[in-house]
């Protein structure tokens, strides 16, 4: 994901969204996104943003404890630390972005931009090298995980039951949009 989350603006190596406004309103619709769900997400946003370190070592304890997550941050065999670490900042500018974002031209090029890592399109902006192949079906399974990651957080700031689990969801449904944005198979194809 390294290159991918350099935000930028649009240009001849940064080029407008593939998508338009009709069809990412209609992907929010189906997500049972609503305009609630934007306050509740800016709501856990707010209590996220400062938690982004814990819910970093939680996802970094998960992924190096199972091979199969592993896999797409080694070299030779082996964690690759120096990547992960390399990979911090841009994770937590997601997490705050992803709620906080203002939907335009630059979120959805920062969302293109982690697509193109995830799909394997060279780059000539970084030294990295691309991620191996993500299938779809696990991308997908990373969704659950992360959202969960932050449930702990937005229980302890004093807020009821109730709003919890609206900021709870609107969270699990903003993630959701983000790999579905990641994934969207037009213009590009994607192996399932």
């Amino acid at each position: 994901m390294n290159d991918a989350m350099h935000q930028g603006t649009a240009g001849a190596d940064n080029p407008q969204p593939s998508l338009d406004a009709q069809t990412l309103v209609r992907l929010k619709r189906m997500l049972l996104f609503t305009h609630e769900d934007e306050q509740y997400l800016m709501m856990a946003g707010n209590i996220l943003a400062a938690h982004t370190e814990d819910i970093l070592n939680n996802w970094y304890d998960t992924i190096l404890k199972n091979n199969y997550l592993a896999t797409y941050f080694t070299r030779n065999g082996a964690p690759d630390m120096g990547y992960l670490q390399s990979l911090r900042p841009h994770f937590r500018k997601w997490i705050t972005d992803l709620c906080n974002r203002q939907e335009g031209n630059p979120w959805w090029q920062f969302e293109e931009r982690i697509a193109a890592q995830l799909q394997f399109r060279p780059s000539a902006e970084h030294d990295m090298d691309p991620l191996p192949m993500v299938y779809l079906r696990y991308l997908s399974s990373f969704i659950y995980p992360v959202s969960e990651a932050g449930r702990p957080y937005l229980s302890k700031h004093g807020h009821p039951a109730a709003e919890v689990e609206r900021m709870q969801q609107a969270w699990f449904k903003a993630i959701s949009f983000s790999v579905l944005l990641w994934v969207y198979p037009q213009p590009r194809q994607l192996p399932f």
